[in-house]
């Protein structure tokens, strides 16, 4: 029988005991529990959120008039300019009005001559010297004069064209000397320091607006600028068409930047409240369920506390939690897939510095 030689063979077993421990994981060589997994966290956070129907609108002047004339007549001035502010009451155009102007002239003076006589008569009726059916003639003389004045005075009103409401003025489409006719367009005004804004939004959503309601709109023209307004009324009818009902919403213009016409995208804050929110990225979904890792401090360090949540409305990001969370809470945002319910971890925050 050989003799063992067990020195040579002590080579060959500390090579074997190396690549063992080289396979070892370095949190077993470390402590016999699991080692902290790095983590990311946010805290949870109470917010001013809201449902939001979004939808597309478009941009309506306050007050729009087309200018015309009232009757068929040759310009004899015009007093404005393409673009003009103009305030009510202004005047814009005249029509030539030299023959109703002579026939006022002619019934005011025989008002005045009817009115004396009606006076004298007056007179002689208290003193019995005349009788009361020639002052009740005298009389019906003086109204029936007075209603001529007026009739001559609403002719020439016709052809004195004014502006009815402060407002800009469109561009001038006449020159003195011509011919208008009611067809005429003279000019247009209107009053954008506030702006209608109309849109349509499906039916299913009838129950989320009504009056008084905040709108956010933006424009193509200023991507980073936000008008405010707020909803005037809902239309009391769907169309059976589209299915849907169009919303009128009231927008702040005084700068005069929003244009009448301009293509507009409406967010109606509907619902707003005050809410927890986390990060949407903190959710964990499972079997149709929705949890998240919750951070608990220990003595040694930092734990993961596994807690199932109800979410409401997803927005920008972010999820509205309804129940399972308190303010203050801190939830992990990066590396859920790497841990489990009572585990260990090291939380970084925004600097990537650890949390103490």
């Amino acid at each position: 029988m050989g003799v063992f030689n067990l020195s040579a063979l002590q080579p060959a077993c500390a090579r074997l005991a190396l690549v063992a421990t080289l396979l070892l994981p370095s949190a077993a060589l470390a402590q016999p529990g699991k080692a902290p997994v790095p983590v990311r966290a946010a805290p949870v956070e109470l917010e001013q959120i809201s449902n939001p129907v979004e939808a597309l609108g478009t941009a309506k002047a306050w007050e729009f008039v087309s200018i015309r004339a009232g009757v068929t007549e040759h310009i004899s001035r015009v007093n404005f300019e393409s673009g003009q502010r103009v305030k009510a009451g202004d005047v814009l155009v005249e029509l030539s009005h030299g023959e109703e102007k002579a026939e006022l002239a002619r019934a005011r003076a025989t008002l005045e001559r009817y009115e004396r006589d009606a006076k004298r008569l007056r007179g002689l009726v208290t003193k019995n010297l005349t009788t009361r059916e020639q002052l009740e003639a005298a009389e019906t003389q003086v109204a029936e004069t007075r209603a001529l004045v007026d009739g001559l005075q609403a002719r020439i009103d016709d052809r004195i064209i004014r502006a009815p409401f402060d407002g800009q003025l469109g561009l001038r489409n006449i020159s003195v000397g011509s011919l208008v006719t009611p067809t005429t367009e003279i000019t247009t005004i209107q009053d954008s320091a506030r702006l209608k804004l109309d849109f349509t939004v499906p039916e299913r959503q009838l129950s989320a607006i009504s009056g008084g309601m905040a709108i956010e709109a933006a424009s193509q023209a200023y991507p980073n600028r936000v008008f405010n307004g707020e909803v005037m009324i809902v239309e009391a009818r769907v169309d059976p068409q589209t299915r849907a009902f169009t919303v009128r919403g009231r927008l702040d213009n005084r700068d005069g930047e929003l244009k009448p016409g301009m293509l507009l995208r409406v967010r109606v804050v509907a619902n707003p409240r005050r809410a927890l929110t986390i990060p949407e990225a903190a959710l964990v979904p499972l079997a149709g369920e929705q949890s998240v890792y919750v951070v608990k401090k220990t003595e040694g360090g930092h734990m993961v506390q596994r807690r199932e949540v109800q979410i409401g409305q997803r927005y920008e990001g972010k999820v509205e939690v309804l129940t399972g969370l308190s303010q203050g809470d801190q939830v992990v945002t990066r590396g859920t897939l790497h841990i489990r319910d009572g585990q260990p971890v090291a939380v970084e925050v925004e600097n990537g510095a650890h949390k103490q």
